[in-house]
């Protein structure tokens, strides 16, 4: 089984929209797995509408989904066998750490027997939420019993500290110099989509443009640029 997994943090669907919905149909994804979703001015409705702009289904997210989704084309949502979203507690420090947290998954069927889990997180901007949140996704892949995919705004480097709490159980692909943030401007890579044992990964990269959608157009559909990985299973 061959997919396409795609990562972007949306900005609130603030930005070039037509830009944004142009790179995931011109990519076209198998899966999208969403952070920053709109989450206070008719959520749900516009999160649909975005769906519906790149061809896609919504597995998990809207109202309630602490800025986070997965998207599926059709083929692979008819595989879904589960799906959920797991809070995540943060320590309150400042205004910038009562940004719900979470971890969005679904488990999706594979041919010929067994399954691939797929999740998107957002990782927090304090050093201790992220370490507490990068816990709950290392509990969540040791407990997945099938190879697992995780996918989103990590808010720290490969070289970070909730990064290396992770290291052992799911990796980068893509290499360093894959950098997403800014978008106008990319120094670092933020973003990534981490791959456990059993996953063949084909390509890992960053996208700065599409045969649709140039360099400069990307930069103003959000303020991270997407991370991809075409993968076999």
């Amino acid at each position: 089984m061959d997919l396409r997994i795609m990562a972007w943090n949306l900005w609130e669907l603030r930005g070039d929209l037509p830009a944004l919905t142009e790179t995931v149909r011109d990519l076209a994804p198998d899966v999208l797995l969403v952070q920053e979703t709109p989450r206070f001015v008719l959520p749900t409705t516009r999160l649909r509408w975005f769906a519906r702009q790149v061809g896609m289904e919504i597995l998990v997210g809207g109202f309630g989904g602490r800025g986070l989704a997965i998207l599926a084309t059709e083929d692979v949502a008819a595989r879904v066998i589960r799906r959920g979203m797991h809070p995540v507690a943060q320590q309150l420090s400042d205004l910038n750490s009562t940004y719900p947290r979470g971890v969005a998954a679904v488990r999706v069927s594979v041919p010929g027997g067994g399954a691939v889990v797929l999740s998107s997180i957002h990782f927090a901007l304090q050093q201790d939420n992220r370490m507490a949140h990068a816990e709950h996704v290392k509990a969540l892949v040791r407990s997945a019993g099938a190879p697992v995919i995780v996918g989103g705004d990590l808010n720290e480097t490969a070289d970070g500290p909730a990064r290396g709490l992770l290291d052992a159980l799911v990796q980068d692909p893509a290499g360093p110099d894959q950098h997403t943030f800014p978008a106008s401007a990319p120094t670092r890579r933020i973003d990534a989509i981490l791959v456990s044992e059993g996953v063949q990964v084909r390509d890992a990269r960053a996208v700065r443009s599409t045969d649709a959608v140039d360099a400069a157009r990307l930069a103003g559909a959000s303020d991270h640029l997407p991370t991809l990985v075409d993968v076999s299973l």
